[in-house]
């Protein structure tokens, strides 16, 4: 009998010890580096009014943007739950700013910038403790256009590289990554984009493929 009763102390013991290590396990350390893979988009909500409108050579007033992301990241976490990130990004973007309806107009892209942008992010995000799989943050990205994609094209003589822009990202969503590994992060983007005649608000998400664990202290 007397044994009986050690064995079951010893069961809950390790037990007791079995959920206090899991609540002290983090996903993140102090320290801990991470390279990203990244790949991402965004439409502004209103641009199926351009697309119902443009059968009748009508665009309505409106600031529409369509974005694209690919590059990577470079995490680093100054405590188990906040990160700061920068990055390299591919930016193909898709705006157009209106004040007024534009009548005469066949497509959307004979009268969009479409910048092909080199875009350096930069921001801070948070696991959110206790639930250390949502993840949240804010950022800047600076984008550089390098050239205009429908320059050259047939017909078109507008210079559709635009100007230097920033963009405020706000994230929410999901970390996969798995303690004392790699792994994906998916979340929702919200990017205001700031252009020199308006600003867009383009929605979508980021999904980074995969994390790698360059370093973390031991």
């Amino acid at each position: 009998m007397k044994h009986n009763n050690v064995m079951v102390w010893v069961l809950a013991s390790l037990l007791a010890s079995g959920v206090f290590a899991q609540e002290d396990l983090h996903k993140h350390q102090p320290f801990d580096m991470l390279l990203g893979l990244n790949s991402g988009s965004g439409i502004s909500p209103n641009i199926g009014e351009v697309v119902g409108e443009l059968s009748n050579s009508r665009i309505p007033k409106g600031n529409y943007a369509v974005l694209f992301d690919f590059g990577l990241t470079y995490d680093f976490y100054l405590f188990n739950v906040l990160s700061f990130n920068t990055g390299l990004l591919l930016h193909p973007d898709i705006y157009v700013i209106l004040n007024q309806d534009l009548q005469g107009v066949d497509s959307f892209t004979d009268i969009a910038a479409s910048p092909f942008c080199v875009t350096i992010p930069l921001g801070a995000h948070v696991n959110i403790p206790k639930v250390e799989w949502l993840y949240a943050g804010i950022g800047l990205s600076l984008n550089i256009p390098i050239f205009g994609m429908f320059d050259g094209m047939a017909g078109l003589d507008i210079d559709t590289k635009g100007d230097f822009f920033v963009g405020l990202p706000i994230d929410i969503g999901f970390d996969f990554i798995r303690p004392g590994r790699g792994g994906g992060r998916f979340f929702f983007r919200i990017t205001p984009e700031f252009h020199e005649k308006g600003t867009a608000v383009p929605i979508g998400f980021m999904w980074q493929i995969y994390n790698w664990k360059i370093y973390s202290k031991k």
